[in-house]
Parts: structure tokens; sequence; C-alpha cells
């Protein structure tokens, strides 16, 4: 059957099934990227990243607001599963960045620490 000789409700389908996988791949691509750049140790934009993947959940949301609870079973499975294997790596690298910045971060915080406690840097100092 051509979409003009779908039923209504099955073209609505189609549309919706059409955007949830648009919106799974606009996901996939920004998580993707974030990934690499940290895969990389490659400077990345937390910010810019987390309005983005915020932007695709709102998304999403949408869309899934006008799937009904019985269509749900009809929208792609495999991109679902494909997200959220990509998010798992993606969460994994974001921790491991997080805890290098800790790390970086109580150093610096020691150091200061250490150059306050001999004097050169005390009221009267230098």
């Amino acid at each position: 059957m051509k979409p003009s000789n779908l039923p209504r409700h099955a073209i609505g389908q189609i549309n919706v099934q059409a955007a949830f996988a648009d919106v799974i791949a606009r996901v996939e691509a920004v998580i993707d990227q974030e990934t690499a750049l940290l895969r990389e140790n490659r400077v990345v934009q937390l910010a810019e990243f987390n309005t983005r993947k915020h932007q695709a959940l709102l998304e999403l949301n949408r869309v899934l607001r006008n799937v009904a609870q019985g269509d749900l079973k009809r929208l792609e499975h495999d991109g679902v599963e494909r997200l959220v294997r990509k998010l798992e790596e993606n969460r994994q690298f974001l921790a491991h960045h997080l805890r290098a910045m800790d790390e970086i971060s109580a150093l610096v915080s020691r150091a200061l620490q250490e150059a306050e406690s001999d004097g050169t840097y005390g009221r009267e100092g230098v």
C-alpha cells in the first residue's frame, strides 16, 4: 500500500516511527562525537554536549508522547539497544574524565596548601 492509501492512523504511526528513528540517530551522533573526543583525551565542551543531549531528550519525549501505548512495540528496538550501549560507553568515558579532573584538582589544591604553609605567600610575603 502506498502511504496515500493507508488509513490515517497508519500514516501517523509511520511518521512517528520515522521521527523516533531520526531522533535516535541524532542522539547517537551527539554521543559518538562526545565519546570520540573523550577517548582521544581532547578538550570537550561538556556544557555544549549536555545542552545538545538535553535537547535530543526533549525531542525524544515529544515523539514518544505521540505514540500510543500499544504501538510502542512497533518502534525500532535495535536503535534503542544500540543507543543504550553507546550511552554506557559514554558514561564510562565521562566517569574516567571526571576522576582525572578530581585528581588534578586535588594535586593543585595540595600544591597551593603546601606553598602557603612554607611562608612563601604569607601576609608579609614576597
